[in-house]
C-alpha cells in the first residue's frame, strides 16, 4: 500500500510538474504574442490584403485598420492627438499639416518612385509621404456610337460638345435628357474634371507650371485664371447635355456605368477603373437582352486650339507615419513602408484600392492596365500628375458642385477659393457653412427620442429617406446627440446632432424581419435610462406598450398608408451600416440588431439581403434634404407615427 501511495506521489508530482511547464510554454507564447507591435490606418478600405501580406512577412507587426469615409476624420483625428500610426491623405499634406507625419527622406525607398510624383511630394527639399497607386482620368466614350451615327471622334473641346449636341438630337441620351456625365460622388472626382479641362492649354503649359508652383506658396489665385474653364463647362449645360443639377445636388445621381453599358451615355468623365466597369456593365446589359455590343476608349483631355492633349494621372492617396506615435511604432511603420514599396505590396494595395496604376518605377503590371486611346499620350509623356496643395482639389470640387447647382457664381466659387488657398482650411471649414433653415426649433430633451416620437427623430428619418432613395428608413435615437434651433443651420451643427460616421445603407427584408427589428428598439425602452437602439421611423407607424415585457412591447406595425407590415412581403429599408454589423455585435455594437446583420462574419447573417451601400452618413442625408428644401425654413412636427399605449393607461 505504502508503494502504491508513493507511486501515486510521484505520477502527481510528474503531473503537476507537466501542467506548469504547460503553463509556462503558454504563457511564453502569450508572451511572444504581446510582443507584436500594432501599427493602426485609417482609410476606406479595410486593408484586407495588406494585413495578411503584413502577417506573413513580418509576424511581429499586427496592422490594425480602420474603416472611414470621411477624408477629414484623418486629420482630426491627428489634430486631437488620437490618429493613426500610418497616415493615408488623399491630397498631400502642406504646411502646419506636415507636423503631424515624419520626415522620411532618408527612406532609400522614396528614390524607388516615379520621379515626377515625387519631385512634386518635396516640401523643403524633403520627404513626408509616398504616392499609393493611382488611375488614368480621361474622357471615357462609347465609340460604337460615335460610328454609327459616322460622327468623328472629337479632337477638340468644342467638336466633344458639338458632337454631344448632335448625338443628343438624334435621341442618343437617357431619360434625364443628358448623354455625358462626370464620375462626381466625391469633390475630388468633379475637380478632375476641372482641372483636365485646363491642362493642355494651360497647367500642361510652363505658365501653368508656374502657377500651380505659386499656388504651392500661396502666391497665386485661382481668380483671373480659371474664369475660362468654368464657363467652358457651363456651356455644356446650357446645352443640356450634362445634367448639371444633379451634380450640384447630390452623389450618386447617376448611374455612370450602367448608363453607359446600355448605350444612354456617350461620353463619360472618370478613370480607368471606372472604364473597366463600363465594359462589365457593357457585357450584363447584352446578356440580359438590354444592348448590343459596343466598343469603349479613353481619350484625353483635349485642347481648345492645338495643343496638345493630355491625360490625367493621381494616385488614390498618399502614406506618412504619425510623427506622435512612439518609436517603436514609428519603425514598425517604416518597415511596412518598405513592404508597400515592393512587387508584392503594389499588387495588394492595387486590389484593395482597385486601382490600376502603380507609381513605382520598376513595378511589373500583371496585365494592361492602359485603356485603349490614351496609349499615345502615355508614350510621348503627355500625362499630368494631378498635385494640388492639401485639399485644395477636394475644396475646388465643392465649389465647382455649388456653381453648377447655380448656389454662387463662378466669380464667388474661385474668390472662395483663393481665401482657401490664403487663409488655410480652418478659415473656411464647412462647419461654418450655413447648410439651410430651420423653421422651429427641434429639441433633444429627457431622452425623448429613445422614447417615442420626437421631431428631431421624423426630421433625420425623413432626411435619410430621401437621401437614400428607400421608401422606409429608420434612425436610432442613439445616433441624435444634440438639439437644432430656430433659424441658420451651420455645418458644425450638424457635427453635434449627428456626431457618428456611421453609413446609411439600404437593405431587402421580410416584414417579419422588420417586426423584430422594431421590437429589438423597444426592449430598453424604459422610464430611467432609455437605451438608444429605439427607432424613429419614416414610411412606417407603429403602436407599443412600454409597460409590457421586453420582447412583447410591439402591438402595431403598419405602413404610412395604413396598411399592415406583412410577415412575409419584402420591403426595402434603410438603416445604419452599425445596425448591420459593421462593428460588430460584441461590447454593445450593432444595438443588439443581429436580425440586421449583413458585415460580422463572427455573427449568424440576418435574413437580409444588400440594395446598397449609400456611402452617406446622418449629415450628409440632412444637407441633402436641405439642398432639396432651399427657399424655405424646414420644419418638421409630430404626426402619429409612433404611439405608446402605456402613455394612456391610467396611473
Amino acid at each position: 500500500m505504502g508503494v502504491k501511495i508513493e507511486r501515486l506521489k510521484k505520477y502527481t508530482a510528474v503531473i503537476v510538474i507537466l501542467v506548469l511547464t504547460a503553463s509556462v510554454l503558454s504563457g511564453c507564447g502569450l508572451l511572444e504574442s504581446k510582443k507584436k507591435t500594432v501599427v493602426t490606418v485609417l482609410f476606406n478600405t479595410k486593408f484586407d490584403l495588406l494585413e495578411q501580406l503584413i502577417e506573413k512577412v513580418y509576424p511581429d507587426i499586427d496592422l490594425q485598420a480602420e474603416q472611414s469615409f470621411n477624408p477629414g476624420e484623418q486629420l482630426r483625428r491627428l489634430e486631437n492627438g488620437v490618429g493613426p500610426d500610418l497616415v493615408i491623405t488623399t491630397q498631400p499634406l502642406t504646411g502646419e499639416s506636415l507636423d503631424y507625419v515624419l520626415d522620411i527622406s532618408d527612406m532609400s525607398v522614396t528614390v524607388a518612385y516615379d520621379g515626377a510624383v515625387m519631385k512634386n511630394l518635396k516640401q523643403d527639399g524633403k520627404i513626408y509621404q509616398l504616392p499609393l497607386p493611382g488611375q488614368y482620368t480621361g474622357y471615357i466614350v462609347n465609340e460604337t456610337l460615335f460610328e454609327l451615327e459616322e460622327i468623328s471622334v472629337p479632337n477638340t473641346n468644342e467638336e466633344l460638345r458639338e458632337a454631344l449636341i448632335t448625338l443628343k438630337e438624334r435621341g442618343i441620351a437617357g431619360e434625364d435628357g443628358s448623354n455625358f456625365a462626370v464620375f462626381s460622388d466625391y469633390n475630388a472626382n468633379i475637380a478632375m474634371f476641372y482641372t483636365g479641362y485646363t491642362v493642355p492649354d494651360f497647367l500642361g503649359t510652363m505658365e501653368g507650371v508656374n502657377w500651380l508652383a505659386a499656388l504651392w506658396t500661396q502666391n497665386a489665385s485661382f481668380s483671373g485664371v480659371w474664369e475660362e474653364s468654368f464657363t467652358a463647362i457651363g456651356k455644356l449645360a446650357e446645352a443640356g447635355v450634362i445634367d448639371a443639377a444633379a451634380i450640384g445636388r447630390q452623389r450618386n445621381s447617376i448611374k455612370y456605368s450602367a448608363r453607359m453599358g446600355r448605350g444612354t451615355l456617350a461620353v463619360l468623365c472618370g478613370d480607368s477603373a471606372l472604364f473597366s466597369e463600363c465594359v462589365a456593365e457593357n457585357l450584363n446589359a447584352v446578356e440580359a437582352g438590354e444592348a448590343p455590343v459596343y466598343s469603349y476608349r479613353m481619350l484625353p483631355f483635349l485642347s481648345n486650339g492645338e495643343n496638345s492633349p493630355w491625360v490625367l494621372f493621381s494616385p488614390a492617396a498618399y502614406i506618412g507615419i504619425n510623427s506622435s506615435s512612439g518609436k517603436e511604432k514609428q519603425e514598425a511603420c517604416r518597415r511596412v513602408l518598405e513592404l508597400l514599396s515592393t512587387q508584392e505590396g503594389q499588387e495588394a494595395l492595387i486590389q484593395e484600392l482597385n486601382t490600376g496604376i502603380s507609381c513605382l518605377q520598376n513595378y511589373e503590371a500583371g496585365e494592361d492596365t492602359v485603356p485603349k486611346g490614351i496609349e499615345s499620350c502615355i508614350e510621348n509623356g503627355y500625362v499630368y500628375h494631378v498635385l494640388f496643395p492639401e485639399r485644395t482639389l477636394e475644396y475646388l470640387g465643392s465649389n465647382a458642385r455649388k456653381v453648377m447647382g447655380n448656389k454662387i457664381t463662378i466669380s464667388e466659387a474661385l474668390a472662395s477659393l483663393d481665401y482657401y488657398v490664403r487663409e488655410g482650411a480652418d478659415s473656411v471649414d464647412d462647419a461654418m457653412e450655413v447648410v439651410g433653415v430651420m423653421e422651429e426649433d427641434l429639441l433633444l430633451h429627457d431622452f425623448n427620442v429613445r422614447r417615442g416620437e420626437s421631431e428631431i427623430g421624423n426630421f433625420l428619418a425623413d432626411s435619410v429617406a430621401d437621401a437614400s432613395g428607400a421608401p422606409i428608413a429608420v434612425i436610432n435615437g442613439g445616433g441624435i446627440r444634440s438639439s437644432f434651433y430656430k433659424g441658420e443651420v451651420l455645418g458644425e451643427d450638424l457635427e453635434a446632432v449627428c456626431p457618428f460616421d456611421n453609413l446609411i445603407v439600404v437593405l431587402e427584408m421580410d416584414g417579419q424581419t422588420m417586426w423584430d427589428m422594431i421590437e429589438n428598439g423597444l426592449t430598453v425602452c424604459t422610464d430611467e435610462l432609455p437605451g438608444g437602439r429605439f427607432l424613429s421611423v419614416s414610411g412606417l407607424t407603429y403602436v407599443f406598450d412600454s409597460s409590457r415585457p421586453a420582447g412583447e412591447r410591439l402591438m402595431e406595425l403598419t405602413l404610412r398608408d395604413g396598411t399592415p407590415v406583412d410577415r412575409k412581403t419584402v420591403y426595402q429599408v434603410a438603416i445604419n451600416d452599425y445596425m448591420a454589423g459593421k462593428r460588430g455585435y460584441v461590447e454593445g455594437n450593432g444595438d443588439n440588431y443581429t436580425m440586421l446583420n449583413w458585415y460580422d462574419d463572427e455573427t449568424e447573417k440576418g435574413s437580409v439581403s444588400m440594395v446598397k451601400e449609400t456611402g452617406l452618413t446622418y449629415r450628409d442625408a440632412m444637407v441633402l434634404y436641405f439642398d432639396n428644401h432651399q427657399g424655405s425654413p424646414v420644419r418638421a412636427q409630430i404626426e402619429g407615427r409612433i404611439t405608446d399605449l402605456a402613455d394612456n393607461k391610467m396611473k
